[in-house]
C-alpha cells in the first residue's frame, strides 16, 4: 500500500485513528470496515464491473473540517472472484453535514456533460451520491498537482497557463446550476472570518477594521455584475496536470458568482505559495503574470478594479487558514504579510 496511498497522510489501519465528529455520521463508516465494504459494494456496482467485489479497505484521511467535511482515500482490493487475482483501486470519498454532497454530484455531472468528461479539460467523474451517509464518491485524480510542480521550483509555466485555460473555459461553458453568491454575502463572510482573527491577533484590530471599511467602500463603488458559472476555491492545490490535460477539483463551492474572483482566487493562492514556502509574498509574481495573461489572451474579459478588490478579499480568507485552521509556527509572521498585502490593494488602487 506504500505506493497506493501517498505520504502526504498516513492510511489508517486502525479505525480507532479515524476522527470522530458528530456532525458527519456518515464517517462512522470508516470505522466499520465491514459495513464500508457492503455499502461501498452497494453503491459502485457499475464501477466495479460485472463479476467484481471487494475483498478489503485502506483509509487515509485527507481534509478534514469538523463540523463540515471531511475527504479520504480509499483503497480497495477489487476480485473478480474469491481466490482469483486481485488488484487494488482507489477513489475519494467525502463526507459532508449536510446534502451538498448532492449538489456537488449534480455539478460534476453537468460539467462533465458540457465538455469536461473528455479531452485535456476535465473534472473527476462522480461515481455516487448516498444521502443516508451524505456520501460523495468521486474518481480519484491521477496525475501531477500544480502545487507540487511549483513547490519543486521546476518550471511551472506551461501548468499555470494550462489552468488559466481551464478557467476561461469553465467561465464559457454556460452552466447556470448553482447556488447565486453575491459580493453583499461576501464581504458578510469577511465580516465574520475578521472578527475571529481579531480574537487571536488583538494587534491587528485596527488593520482589520480599515480593511473591512475599505472592503466594503471599494464593493459599494463597483458596478453590478452577471454572475457566471465560478468555481469559487480555485488554487493551485486544486488542479492536476494529467499528462498533457488539465483536470480540476473541488467544485464544493461552485457558484453562480463573478467569474473573475476566480482569477484573483488564484493569483492570491500563488504568492500565498511565495510567502510560506519561499519567504517573499512576490516569489510567484512572474507566474502570477503569466496566469493573468494567459486568462486574458482567451478573450475573456477583465477588470483590474474588481480582481483587486477579490485578492484582497481572498488574503483575507488565506489569513484565516494560517491562523485559524493550519497554525503553523510561523503564523503571527504569515498573518500581517497578507493583511498587509490586502490593504494595500484594497487602499492603493487608483492612487
Amino acid at each position: 500500500m506504500k505506493n497506493l496511498l501517498s505520504d502526504t497522510a498516513p492510511a489508517c489501519g486502525d479505525a480507532r485513528a479515524v476522527p470522530f465528529d458528530p456532525a458527519l455520521p456518515g464517517m462512522a463508516l470508516l470505522q466499520e470496515p465491514v459495513r464500508l465494504l457492503e455499502v461501498l459494494a452497494r453503491l459502485l456496482t457499475d464501477w466495479l464491473g460485472p463479476g467484481a467485489h471487494l475483498v478489503d479497505s485502506r483509509v487515509a484521511i485527507r481534509h478534514f473540517f469538523p463540523g463540515k467535511r471531511c475527504s479520504a482515500e480509499l483503497a480497495l482490493l477489487v476480485g473478480p472472484t474469491r481466490g482469483a487475482p486481485t488488484e487494488w483501486r482507489r477513489l475519494l470519498a467525502k463526507f459532508y453535514s449536510d446534502d451538498q454532497g448532492a449538489h456537488v454530484y449534480e455539478t460534476l455531472r453537468e460539467l462533465r456533460g458540457r465538455g469536461f468528461g473528455t479531452g485535456r479539460f476535465t473534472v473527476p467523474q462522480p461515481l455516487a451520491y448516498d444521502s443516508g451517509h451524505q456520501l460523495l464518491l468521486v474518481e480519484w485524480a491521477a496525475g501531477e498537482p500544480l502545487r507540487s510542480q511549483l513547490l519543486a521550483s521546476s518550471d511551472a509555466r506551461e501548468g499555470v497557463e494550462g489552468a488559466a485555460a481551464w478557467l476561461l473555459r469553465l467561465h464559457r461553458c454556460g452552466l447556470t446550476s448553482g447556488r447565486q453568491y453575491t459580493l453583499t454575502r461576501h464581504v458578510h463572510t469577511l465580516a465574520g472570518w475578521m472578527q475571529q482573527l481579531i480574537e487571536i491577533f488583538p494587534e491587528g484590530e485596527r488593520l482589520l477594521a480599515d480593511l473591512l471599511i475599505g472592503i466594503r467602500e471599494r464593493g459599494g463603488a463597483l458596478a453590478e455584475r452577471i454572475p457566471g458559472p465560478t468555481h469559487r476555491d480555485f488554487s493551485p492545490e486544486h488542479v492536476v496536470m494529467t499528462g498533457a490535460g488539465v483536470m480540476a477539483l473541488d467544485l464544493d463551492e461552485f457558484c453562480q458568482y463573478d467569474p473573475l474572483f476566480d482569477v484573483a482566487h488564484f493569483t492570491a493562492h500563488l504568492r500565498f505559495l511565495g510567502v510560506t514556502h519561499f519567504g517573499a509574498l512576490n516569489r510567484l509574481d512572474g507566474l502570477v503574470d503569466r496566469f493573468v495573461a494567459a486568462y486574458k489572451a482567451g478573450g475573456a474579459g477583465d477588470c483590474e478594479e474588481r480582481r483587486s478588490l477579490y485578492e484582497a478579499m481572498a488574503y483575507v480568507k488565506l489569513g484565516r487558514l494560517v491562523a485559524l485552521v493550519r497554525r503553523p509556527p510561523d503564523w503571527r509572521q504569515v498573518l500581517p504579510a497578507l493583511l498587509g498585502e490586502a490593504r494595500r490593494l484594497v487602499e492603493g488602487y487608483g492612487r
